[in-house]
């Protein structure tokens, strides 16, 4: 059974559109402009690019950015604290301050 299309329009920073060749652009966006990267919009991207690899409709991606910028800044902050993890914190910390040197 073939996959419906309904997904196109379902994401927040996503612009989806594709062409009758199956050439895909997805467009990353904050409110239609230069994306900037959340933890939510990063769920969002699990999702999205989950459904246009299943869908077989799709046969070229092209990711690109809104405003000619692909990602122009990292909310850090709505991330948490992901660099201390809820198991192996002291492992981590470690492992953090060895790839900064």
């Amino acid at each position: 059974m073939p996959l419906q299309n309904n997904y196109l329009l379902e994401y927040h920073n996503l612009k989806l559109t594709r062409d009758d060749k199956g050439v895909m652009v997805a467009e990353f966006h904050t409110n239609g402009g230069p994306f900037i990267m959340t933890a939510a919009s990063h769920t969002e991207f699990v999702d999205a690019f989950y459904r246009i690899a299943q869908d077989r409709a799709n046969k070229i991606v092209i990711l690109t950015g809104a405003g000619g910028e692909f990602i122009t800044d990292v909310a850090w902050s709505s991330f948490g604290d992901a660099l201390i993890p809820a198991c192996g914190a002291k492992f981590m910390t470690k492992a953090f301050r060895f790839w900064r040197i």
